[in-house]
Parts: C-alpha cells; structure tokens; sequence
C-alpha cells in the first residue's frame, strides 16, 4: 500500500529507550491525517522509534510517556492545527481526499510485550505485526484505508486476547488472523468494509463478534481442517452469502461439514448484520 522508499528519508522524532522498569508497552496513536507504516524493527532497537517528516504548519505531533506497574503508556497525537481531532476529519473525507498526507513510521522490538490502540481519521496504514508480541489491539479507521496482519507464518509471540477493529467510513483489511492468535475479534463496521482472512488454517479456538451497519463485511474461511461455527442474526434489508460446504442445523446457524463443538481450533461466528452485506468465502 505505502512506499518503502518514502519512509526511508523521515527523520527520526522520538525513543522510548530501553529500560528494566517496564515489560509491557501501552501505545496509543490518534493520527488525524496521515500515511502510516508500523513495523518490527529489522535491528535491536529500543522499544519504540518513532520517524516522520510532517508539515509543522499543518499538523501539531505530541508525544508523552509515563510508566506505572510495570507498564509504559506511550501517547502519540498527530493533530491538525484547528481541528477538533478525529471527528473533524471524518466531516472533511471529501473535501481533503485528494490531499497528500504527512508520513510517518513507528517500529517496535521484539523485547517487550504491545497494548495497541490506533485511531486513524484520513490517509492510509500499514499495520504489519510480523514478530512482534501483541497481547491487545484495537484499530479504528474514520475514513482510512488500513491494512494489518502478519506475513508468512510466523505466529504472535504471545497470546493476543482480544483483536478488535471498527470501521466508519473507511476499510480495514486484515492479513492472515490466525496467526494473531487472538482469544476474541470483534469486529464493527459502520459504512466501510472490513475483509478478516483467516486462511489458510487455524491452529487455536477464536470467538469472532461481528456487527455490520449499512457497510461490508467479508470473510476469509479455511477451507481445510478448521471447524467453523456460525451464528447469524440478520434482517430483511441486509445481503447474506454463504460459502459452499455449510449447512444450516437450526434457524440462522450454520455449520461446515467437520465442526466439533469442542474442537481446539474451533471458529465460531455471531454475526449481526442490519443493512449491509456478509460474505463467507474461501480464498482459492
């Protein structure tokens, strides 16, 4: 999505340094407008780098830390000057859509554990996860294009309790779920769309709450060896379909054709859709 070569000239704006005081990193981002790149350093590197090359006239960056029972919250706010913050920048999607966006990077290390909470207004993300242990993530785009997940097959370092993304007006692809190994995805998606991949197999139970405005939601299955469960709630204004294999068992329940209720690595799906579109697919 976003140029390697651009982000290869930003400087560099703050450190969290290394230290023993704290194993766990509470890293909050609200970027009101902005075209982000999130990654684990290829290097040792302290806990947090932060790198960018923003236009001071148009955008006010702060950054503040404090460390408390072993954790450091970390707060960074890339703020439009004259703005109201998050909620400005949804009204303005239109207006400011041709708009180049100030570039930042954010690279983490793989020797402490993240609570992630991202909130991007306009722009666009690349969360890429790959190495770096992740216990917590909440992602919210307002007009954003957002894409996260992982590459190849290199699992989360560490459980990932709850995975949690929401959509507004923007979209929010994810890449490869099953390596999060996330307990719980909630998902809400207002008039974007969302895409979950969890293919090509799940290794671990995942409970996934899913709530669709008038936006899209489109799921990735897989379509081998994973039991999937899935529960519907529905309404006569909303689009539906479901992937080949799958068999309704009672009123809006569905399941594939080798689902165990107690299975280890069982998906189990409640999805609640108002006006928008569902679609269960596989891959290939």
């Amino acid at each position: 999505m976003l140029s390697l070569s651009a982000f290869a000239q930003l400087n560099k704006f703050y450190t969290l340094s290394k230290s023993e005081d704290f194993d766990t990193v509470n890293f909050y981002l609200k970027a009101a407008s902005a075209n982000c790149l999130i990654k684990k350093s290829n290097s040792e590197s302290d806990p947090l780098d932060i790198y960018g090359n923003p236009n001071l006239e148009k955008i006010n960056p702060s950054f503040d830390t404090k460390i408390n029972n072993n954790t450091c919250y970390a707060r960074l706010v890339l703020d439009e000057y004259n703005s109201s913050g998050l909620g400005n920048s949804l009204s303005m999607a239109v207006l400011k859509s041709h708009e180049e966006h100030d570039l930042w990077r954010v690279n983490f290390s793989d020797n402490k554990i993240y609570d992630l909470s991202l909130f991007y207004g306009l722009g666009n993300a690349d969360i890429n996860l790959t190495g770096t242990p992740v216990k917590k993530l909440k992602i919210q785009t307002g007009s954003a294009d957002i894409i996260v997940g992982y590459d190849g097959y290199t699992h989360n370092p560490v459980p990932m309790d709850t995975f949690l993304i929401k959509a507004d007006f923007g979209s929010i692809v994810t890449k490869h779920m099953e390596l999060a190994r996330a307990k719980h995805v909630i998902t809400q998606v207002g008039f974007g769309s969302v895409l979950l991949d969890f293919n090509p197999f799940s290794s671990e139970k995942c409970n996934i709450d899913a709530s669709v405005g008038a936006g899209t939601l489109e799921i990735l299955l897989p379509k081998r060896g994973t039991p999937v469960i899935i529960y519907l709630k529905d309404s006569p204004l909303c689009a539906v379909k479901m992937a080949d294999g799958f068999e309704e068992v009672e009123k809006n329940i569905f399941v594939n054709m080798i689902y165990t209720a107690h299975a280890g690595n069982l998906l189990s799906f409640r999805v609640d859709v108002a006006l928008g579109t569902v679609h269960f697919t596989y891959s290939d």
